[in-house]
């Protein structure tokens, strides 16, 4: 592909071999926290990434291509784990059959899991990650002008030591992709400028496959569009935004055409669509309104969830995933019901809605507010009960390098590292609103040569998507630190960045001193 800038004129000159080692560098750096864990992170969900795709193989090429994620022998792993760790895993989920595919865990996502447990240790999924954000970054600073190699090793550095970046690469979940497509989406609208076709090339297919790797990335892309556009009317200086309204609807459509393309695939190989675990019908019964009416009756509508309104109270993880009839629902009924109750959630909120408008719109609100500022690292030690839930289906292998880890001995000290990530956060925060609002005025160049045009756009789109992932979230599933936490690492990149472009812009608009010869 053509590498030439768009504005050959408009980008400074760099070493594309040096600057590519440095990438690689980094990226190797943001592994750090798996490394030192012994193995990258699991989570519960990681299976179902891995064993979608691992199966998808084995029934295509043949028994001999299945892997131990394949395999799995849930009785007899639910043994060990009994002898091994004391603890009793959670009990078999009701009435599972052939033909229920769950919905909810991309594919797409688990192709890039399922290489890495293929070529070994899952290390080849963590470098591609680590991969991905440090390139990122480098395309973010190369598209404000800051083309300094020290200056890209102290951003990444402090990406490495002070955010919770690590953490996310090493984790075997698509979690880092929701914060590297929003990161991607908001170079494209506010850097074109100073975009190479390849750069535009990598960030618009970073922002596809975050949209492809997780459900919650599309309706983050789609809200940053809108701000977008309400930039352009509001005519931000040197605002454009064809370049990221374009690709961000590409995305859209990648990720629809995914998820129809996978609903096909499973309707053709088992007869029947993708179950999806209903999280708009747990939300809404969490949040009391949808309980109040499945108890009235649900207003006289037959929905199958308002059979089980004798449960409630129920918070969404219980609603979704407990195994037992006092504490859970979604697990507990039959495979029918269970297509039932994902089949009807949108129709079923919209009609909470309708009957408490006021209740629900506080409700959303509150809950949106209080996932934006609830983060927090505590996937990365595993209770007792994530232990207890690896033991019952994990392969042997995995599990036998899981016992020697930092994870599996809760050694990690998470509040620390929190403490310290959190800090900084709130330290850049400030420093940027003092110099925004009591330094010096913001110099006025020739866009063509100001290394800070742009850079407050990238700024104010990655806020805008951080917020969108933090209120989209909150209303949609269960308040969980988590889904703040993987987008959170982006604030101090941009901040950081426009610091340096303010400094540089600062920097060219000094008259220049004139030095006078001795006569």
């Amino acid at each position: 592909m053509d590498r030439k800038p768009v504005n050959a004129d408009l980008t400074p000159p760099s070493r594309p071999l040096t600057r590519g080692l440095a990438v690689v560098v980094a990226a190797l750096a943001l592994g750090w926290t798996a490394l030192v864990n012994g193995q990258p992170f699991f989570h519960p969900d990681t299976v179902g990434y891995v064993r979608g795709p691992d199966v998808a193989v084995m029934k295509l090429l043949g028994p001999r291509f299945a892997s131990p994620w394949t395999q799995l022998d849930p009785g007899g792993a639910r043994s060990k784990a009994e002898a091994a760790h004391g603890v009793t895993p959670p009990a078999a989920k009701h009435g599972y059959d052939d033909k229920e595919v769950m919905g909810g865990r991309s594919i797409y996502y688990g192709v890039l899991a399922d290489l890495g447990a293929r070529t070994g240790g899952f290390w080849l999924t963590v470098f591609i990650q680590g991969l991905a954000l440090a390139w990122l970054a480098e395309i973010v600073l190369r598209g404000l002008g800051v083309i300094s190699l020290r200056a890209y090793a102290g951003i990444m550095a402090l990406l490495v030591v002070a955010t919770p970046a690590p953490f996310f690469v090493g984790f075997l979940m698509p979690d880092i992709w929701a914060g590297i497509g929003v990161g991607a989406l908001a170079a494209l609208f506010a850097l074109p400028r100073r975009l190479t076709l390849f750069d535009m090339a990598a960030l618009g297919a970073m922002t596809a496959f975050a949209a492809l790797a997780h459900s919650s990335v599309a309706p983050v892309i789609l809200a940053m569009m809108l701000v977008g556009l309400v930039l352009t009317l509001a005519r931000q200086p040197g605002f454009r935004p064809g370049l990221g309204l374009g690709i961000g609807a590409l995305a859209l459509v990648v990720a629809a055409a995914g998820a129809f393309a996978f609903t096909a695939m499973v309707r053709h190989t088992v007869g029947a669509p993708p179950v999806n675990p209903p999280f708009l019908t747990a939300r809404v019964i969490a949040d009391g309104t949808g309980t109040r009416f499945a108890k009235a009756g649900c207003g006289g509508q037959d929905f199958v969830v308002c059979r089980y309104a004798a449960r409630f109270p129920m918070d969404v993880d219980h609603f979704l995933w407990g195994t037992t009839e006092r504490d859970g629902v979604f697990q507990t009924v039959s495979p029918a019901e269970r297509r039932a109750l994902g089949a009807e959630q949108v129709r079923f909120a919209l009609a909470v809605a309708k009957a408490y408008p006021a209740e629900q719109a506080m409700a959303s609100i509150r809950n949106a507010a209080l996932q934006i500022v609830q983060t927090d690292l505590s996937d990365f030690n595993y209770k007792p009960s994530l232990q207890a839930s690896f033991a019952a289906t994990l392969p042997a292998q995995t599990l036998a390098t899981m016992d020697r880890t930092k994870a599996h001995a809760q050694a990690w000290p998470l509040a620390r590292f929190w403490g310290l990530q959190s800090a900084v956060l709130a330290g850049l925060v400030v420093l940027v609103g003092l110099i925004a609002v009591g330094g010096p005025r913001k110099v006025r160049l020739d866009p063509a040569r100001d290394p800070h045009a742009g850079a407050g756009a990238f700024l104010v789109m990655v806020v805008a998507g951080v917020l969108a992932n933090g209120a989209i979230c909150g209303v949609l599933s269960t308040l969980y630190g988590r889904y703040e936490a993987r987008v959170i690492w982006l604030v101090p990149l941009a901040a950081l960045a426009w610091m340096m472009t303010r400094a540089q812009a600062a920097s060219l608009a000094r008259p220049a001193l004139r030095v006078v010869k001795p006569s």
